[in-house]
């Protein structure tokens, strides 16, 4: 018997060995729905079946054994990712599910085996199209497995940024009247206002970066904005809790443009921590704003201090860069601390933020001088809508 027909016509046997090696799979198959696991086994090997019998040329069956069939299904109801999907809400570990693939392909063929003990021309032909067809189940469910994991976490991450803020807002607050009732002995308040502001812009980065991750892409709505104005109020904003550094703004040209100040702000805001946190303590902030050019305006921020390492340049805007702290390097302004790393997430956020925009972020690093610049369009082709792949992030 051909091994398609073989697993069509004992399609409940098969299904019997499966469903008790996956009632094994502990925790999480605690409160695993047998009749669900069930009926996407059915589906499953169904779809095995379809796909062996299917004529393929040698492309496709390549292609098949590494999991990019170009006659698979992109639709979301194909079996192999409506499993991934469960299995991934009820608990399941990507390790587990995986055996369980291997536990079926292991079922199919000792269960034929036994039923076929003397092996025919064509048995080899038919164990080669069912391995195939497996690989791309698998590859499927992999696939779908990761992303519905992924989602998850950036989700949690979204909500967790967006609650902390509540808190945080609590807290700057109190230090806000601490210093005031004791302007003279502020210095705690001082510094709770500044972890306060850094923890913010973190939290802001992780918002984006998730709301990116999430399909939302970074949103703006331009209005009307005086460049050197908006610049001063946020550097004035910044230097309340950084009083003894020094900060320094230079403009030429014309500052009129149309930009969306939040937004601004954030870029500004995480180029200047990024300056403040990697630069020398001893030397000014430099940020410069150049608005000679007829069609853009360039804002520009300086520090001295040890030179970005070469091979981070061309990933300094990734999100989640890794820098060991022992290579005395920048890396995005804010970071995560781990072991020995920084997960860097700020300069990710610039670069989106200036996209947005229509224009573009850049570093040079040369000896003790780093400068990062904005390039931004006086008016975006969009301007006074949005720009990106969908809703903006909730701000509240």
């Amino acid at each position: 018997m051909r091994l398609s027909a073989f697993i069509t016509s004992n399609l409940d046997a098969i299904l019997r060995d499966w469903v008790a090696f996956a009632g094994k799979q502990l925790p999480a198959a605690t409160h695993m729905d047998e009749t669900a696991l069930l009926d996407h086994g059915r589906t499953m090997l169904q779809e095995l079946v379809i796909n062996m019998d299917r004529p393929e040329g040698e492309t496709e069956r390549k292609a098949k054994s590494e999991g990019a069939s170009s006659e698979a299904s992109t639709a979301a109801s194909v079996p192999s990712r409506s499993h991934a999907r469960q299995r991934e809400s009820q608990g399941f570990e990507i390790g587990q599910m995986v055996a369980e693939y291997r536990a079926l392909r292991a079922t199919v063929l000792r269960l034929w085996q036994a039923a076929h003990p003397r092996p025919e021309v064509h048995d080899l032909e038919d164990m080669v199209r069912f391995n195939e067809a497996l690989d791309q189940a698998l590859a499927e469910s992999v696939d779908v497995f990761v992303k519905e994991v992924d989602r998850a976490r950036d989700l949690f991450l979204g909500m967790t940024g967006h609650d902390l803020r509540g808190p945080l807002s609590t807290i700057a607050s109190c230090a806000a009247v601490e210093l005031r009732k004791r302007p003279e002995d502020g210095r705690y308040a001082l510094l709770t206002l500044r972890s306060v502001a850094q923890m913010k812009a973190l939290l802001n980065d992780l918002m984006e970066f998730t709301a990116h991750r999430l399909g939302k892409g970074i949103v703006i709505a331009s209005a009307p904005l005086k460049l050197d104005e908006f610049a001063r109020n946020t550097l004035d904003e910044i230097n309340t809790v950084y009083i003894e550094r020094t900060i320094v703004l230079e403009t030429h040209g014309d500052m009129q443009g149309q930009w969306d100040r939040t937004r601004l702000h954030q870029a500004l805001s995480n180029l200047v921590f990024n300056a403040l946190k990697y630069g020398d303590a001893g030397q000014p902030i430099g940020v410069f704003i150049d608005g000679t050019h007829q069609e853009e305006v360039q804002l520009t921020v300086r520090n001295t201090g040890k030179p970005i390492a070469p091979h981070l340049l061309p990933h300094l805007f990734d999100p989640l860069v890794r820098e060991s702290r022992d290579d005395n390097v920048e890396s995005a302004s804010s970071s995560i601390p781990v072991a020995g790393a920084n997960l860097g997430l700020g300069l990710y956020v610039v670069r989106e933020i200036a996209q947005a925009h229509g224009g573009s972020v850049n570093v040079v690093s040369e000896g003790p001088n780093t400068a990062f610049t904005l390039s931004l369009p006086r008016v975006q082709p969009s301007a006074g809508g949005s720009r990106g792949r969908g809703a903006g992030v909730d701000r509240g």
